[in-house]
């Protein structure tokens, strides 16, 4: 684990977010042929759900909304908008008992007259423990709870139809519907020209056939012949992989030609060994490149209910390049959607669905370059929906553009993991859930490191960012981690907008990044913060506005330098005040961004930060009690926000903090005139949130402030939660008037901490 906290955390509060759709973004993401209706916005006589919180139904949701139908006569019910022939349905029911899921369904009814059923099942959802998760309930922490189901309607229905999904006798007694895609589905396509059927060759339809065999005879047919592949309508059984190598395979259209099967997949040569299963022996690594590889207009539907990383159960993959294409897909129940291994260079992926996968959507993997991934819209992958991971060689020169990417079950929307070159432009994200953020540029993995020009460009992300179960501090929507070295590539990051985010907008975390430039940024909504610096940053800002931040505008425990990292180019706004303390839990729809603020800790439930009064003069010193409250307080250093004064003001929830990673550190109260003190308590907030911590102190004392001589030698002082969080400190009564605490050390944080100073007789 990395940049771990130094305090125990504890868990966000759920909260309700904004109704804002992907897909309602004008200009940026992918352009689809289906309208999305979220169900809690339809007609029900259900329970819609609400939360931000992971591991729950209504986290997972799209919009972080849903609907739970619980018994008989339950049900959704859409108004067409546009005219439509078919439906996908994105629902959740419950496991079984051992993991294996069951099989349901929820009646369709059109106009109120019953249409169909939908077939549900939960044989592809509901994952536990830690990564790289089980089907083992009793290992805890359920999540990617969601699957979806398709069907066509028979016939074009108008718009203003209404379309009900209901439970029914044969239904499972709860089932939550997330949302409905309606889509008028094209007439399926016919043979053409210059083409080989794989039925020429045995393959079979419907049946439980592997016509693995028959596909493979058809592919080296076309290719010998100079011929298309032409997979008709219908349902065609593949149980091994599929090698294509310059030749094209194209369907009769996604909704109507469809590869099933315990290992489909479609791979170029470079196909990586595979490890294997229970029912596969497993098989060596390929070499070589295709090329000239063309996959149109059909479904890949797979069987895949685990994660085995290595096991090469992906929809498309090996190496495809030399102007290769794969445009028109839609990819379903796989491990990976397109998993692509170079080096190679020259592919177009385009017009596809990626659908409910076990780990990533599309990750393009070592020495990849020259391809572009654009227009494709993915949902529910298990992994980083779209990623670009240079290890060994530099993947560069690489576009992702115009995308849709919601609702990444691990990790992030999109990812770039070192090299150089590359593009993220123009795409929309939504619904982060965990261990990622909605776009993430990164040193990592043993990655060859950022270097060159990444672009970063008019891309959106929507409720992206996510309290990460590990760290437990939030992740942003935009984020930039130098975990294996700093990120010393230039990165240009333009014209964006960070919406709604579940925490902060930007974060930088690890390794410094020291040369990134941004400009015209919108942070619209941040649970907790504008920016979160837990590493420097330098480059410059320009037009940076934020508004509605939760907590404060800037986190900041790396010193005041941090802060001017970025050369200000002007136009930045909405992210003035600053905070340093424990992890607080989000605020949606706040206003702390801007103007003085000193936040309180910790904040399970945060109010809006007040600044507290340091005293300039000494006051009256008290006759009895605490010699100290409201005293004249200095420091040698103080992290922005928390003064010494806080040491000092009968509030034991606000404290002092010394500059960070700068021992040693002091903190000195006058007390007025001369007294005798022989007993010192030392407290910190008291709330659990903080964790046990020891830290190394001497006392000294002085008549006239400027000359310091020991009162109590250096030792450890523990404060416990359990206990108070307080420490004494007694020695031989002393005539004093100023009172210096001297921090060597500090087990729980690399600072002198301090809530109250308290100072008495005895």
């Amino acid at each position: 684990m990395i940049g771990a906290s130094p305090h125990v955390v504890t868990p966000a509060l759920a909260a309700s977010a904004t109704s804002t759709s992907a897909l309602d973004v004008a200009g940026r993401g992918a352009t689809v042929p289906f309208v999305e209706q979220e169900a809690e916005n339809a007609a029900t006589n259900g329970t819609v759900i609400a939360s931000r919180t992971a591991e729950t139904l209504g986290g997972e949701a799209s919009g972080r909304k849903a609907v739970t139908l619980s018994g008989q006569g339950k049900y959704v019910e859409f108004t067409l908008t546009a005219p439509a022939n078919s439906v996908d349905v994105r629902y959740s029911i419950p496991d079984t008992g051992d993991g294996t899921g069951q099989d349901s369904t929820a009646g369709l009814y059109i106009n109120g007259a019953k249409n169909s059923d939908l077939s549900l099942t939960s044989r592809y959802s509901w994952y536990y423990g830690s990564y790289p998760f089980t089907n083992r309930p009793g290992d805890g922490h359920p999540h990617h709870f969601y699957d979806e189901t398709r069907a066509l309607l028979g016939s074009t229905l108008p718009a203003g139809t209404k379309i009900k999904v209901q439970l029914d006798s044969g239904s499972a007694p709860a089932t939550t519907v997330d949302l409905a895609d309606f889509e008028q589905v094209a007439a399926a396509a016919t043979q053409p020209a210059n083409s080989l059927s794989v039925t020429a060759y045995g393959a079979t339809s419907g049946d439980t056939t592997d016509d693995a065999n028959a596909f493979d005879a058809a592919v080296a047919a076309a290719k010998s012949q100079g011929k298309e592949v032409w997979i008709p309508q219908g349902t065609f059984t593949i149980n091994h992989h599929i090698r294509v190598d310059q030749v094209t395979i194209r369907g009769a259209g996604q909704w109507y030609s469809v590869l099933s099967g315990s290992r489909v997949g479609i791979f170029g040569l470079g196909e990586p060994a595979s490890c294997g299963s229970s029912t596969y022996g497993g098989n060596p690594a390929i070499p070589g490149v295709s090329s000239n590889v063309k996959l149109y207009n059909f479904a890949i539907i797979g069987q895949i209910n685990e994660r085995n990383d290595c096991d090469q159960t992906n929809g498309i993959g090996g190496a495809l390049g030399g102007g290769s294409v794969v445009s028109g897909l839609w990819i379903q129940h796989v491990k990976v959607g397109l998993w692509l291994d170079g080096p190679f260079d020259g592919l177009t992926v385009t017009g596809n669905r990626i659908l409910d996968t076990t780990a990533d959507g599309l990750n393009l993997h070592q020495g990849i370059s020259h391809v572009t991934v654009t227009n494709n819209f993915l949902r529910n992958t298990g992994d980083d929906g779209l990623a670009m991971w240079a290890e060994h060689d530099a993947d560069h020169d690489n576009t992702f553009s115009f995308n849709t990417v919601e609702l990444p079950i691990l990790a992030n929307n999109i990812a770039i993991y070192g090299g150089y070159g590359n593009t993220v432009s123009d795409n929309v994200v939504s619904d982060t859930q965990d261990q990622g953020g909605g776009i993430h540029i990164a040193n990592r993995f043993q990655a060859v490191p950022l270097s060159g020009v990444t672009t970063v460009a008019r891309n959106t992300t929507l409720r992206a960012g996510v309290l990460d179960s590990n760290w437990q501090f939030g992740v942003g929507a935009l984020w930039f981690d130098g975990r294996d070295s700093a990120i010393t590539g230039t990165v240009n990051v333009t014209d964006t907008d960070l919406l709604d985010s579940n925490y902060e907008g930007i974060q930088f975390i690890d390794s410094n990044t020291t040369d990134v430039h941004f400009t015209n940024i919108k942070i619209t909504g941040a649970g907790t913060f504008a920016i979160q610096y837990q590493s420097h940053a330098t480059g410059t800002i320009k037009n940076v506005v934020a508004s509605n931040i939760g907590v404060a505008g800037t986190y900041n425990c790396q010193g005041p330098d941090a802060l001017t990292g970025l050369a200000d180019q002007g136009g930045n706004s909405g992210y003035g005040t600053t905070y340093c303390g424990p992890w607080p839990a989000p605020v949606y729809n706040g206003n702390s961004g801007g103007g003085s603020t000193t936040p309180t800790t910790p904040p399970t439930t945060p109010t809006t930060p007040t600044t507290p009064t340091t005293p300039t003069t000494p006051t009256t010193p008290p006759a009895t009690g605490n010699l100290a409250l409201h005293q004249p307080a200095t420091a040698s250093g103080s992290q922005g926000g928390f003064p010494a004064g806080n040491a000092v003001d009968g509030d034991a929830n606000s404290y002092w903090e010394s500059a960070n990673n700068a021992f040693p550190q002091s903190l000195t109260v006058d007390l007025g005139a001369s007294r005798s003190v022989g007993r010192i308590v030392l407290k910190l907030p008291p709330p659990s949130a903080w964790g046990t911590r020891t830290q190394t102190l001497s006392v000294l004392g002085s008549t006239d402030g400027s000359s310091f001589s020991t009162v109590k030698a250096s030792a450890g002082y523990t404060f416990n939660p359990g206990t108070g969080n307080t420490a004494t400190i007694t020695f031989p009564a002393t005539s004093q008037r100023y009172l210096r605490l001297t921090f060597t050390a500090n087990t729980g944080w690399p600072a002198g901490q301090v809530s109250e100073f308290e100072a008495y007789t005895a």
